[in-house]
């Protein structure tokens, strides 16, 4: 456990790359073994990539999982817990709610390559003048969402895992009057399409065992 008194907190939303199903899409094209293979080093890369001392990184695990094994992998959190709700949402939003912070707080998941610390520092940034501040994904979602209050109409009412869960937000941020920001469009990893983008971008573990 680290000792960071930043009071800017990110709730990354992992599962442990050994337990149920990771990255289905694309181990439908390349097989389940090598879909772990590839989800555990992007998330390992990820996590180290996200230590930076301008915030705290809390790790919540995915419920069924081992949420003493995920602290064992992804290590050197400044909070571990298990998250809880029948759904993305409501699992996103009681982590959100239950970590402590003082400046600013976001949500990412465990496997965005291109979310990276200068991106998040650009990101935050715009909460100066704005509610909420959204890295979007290509395929129509988000990767990371920034807000110095946590908005709980954010998270219902939204089509979890679909290509409408960017429009969906940011229709339920304007009917309720949140100023949103919305950073360059990312790259996240579902397909094996997606995977043949970051093997072309030279990312070592999106190519595949020989």
């Amino acid at each position: 456990m680290n000792n960071r008194t930043s009071g800017n907190s990110i709730v990354v939303m992992a599962k442990h790359w050994q337990a149920g199903p990771v990255k289905t899409r694309l181990a439908a094209s390349i097989g389940d073994a090598e879909a772990r293979r590839i989800y555990r080093e992007m998330a390992s890369d990820f996590w180290q990539c996200l230590e930076n001392d301008n915030w705290q990184r809390h790790l919540w695990s995915a419920a069924g999982d081992s949420t003493q094994e995920l602290g064992e992998w992804l290590s050197h959190y400044d909070s571990l817990s298990t998250q809880q709700g029948r759904d993305l949402g409501q699992r996103m939003l009681h982590a959100l709610q239950a970590t402590p912070y003082k400046n600013w707080i976001a949500v990412s998941g465990a496997d965005a390559p291109d979310l990276h610390p200068d991106y998040i520092s650009e990101l935050s940034s715009h909460l100066s003048e704005n509610d909420v501040a959204i890295a979007p994904t290509f395929d129509g979602g988000y990767a990371f969402m920034a807000m110095h209050k946590v908005h709980p109409q954010l998270f219902g009412g939204i089509d979890w895992s679909t290509e409408h869960v960017l429009q969906q937000t940011i229709a339920v941020a304007d009917s309720c009057n949140l100023k949103v920001h919305l950073g360059p469009l990312l790259n996240d990893l579902d397909t094996i399409e997606d995977l043949k983008i970051f093997e072309q971008r030279g990312f070592d573990w999106a190519r595949l065992s020989s």
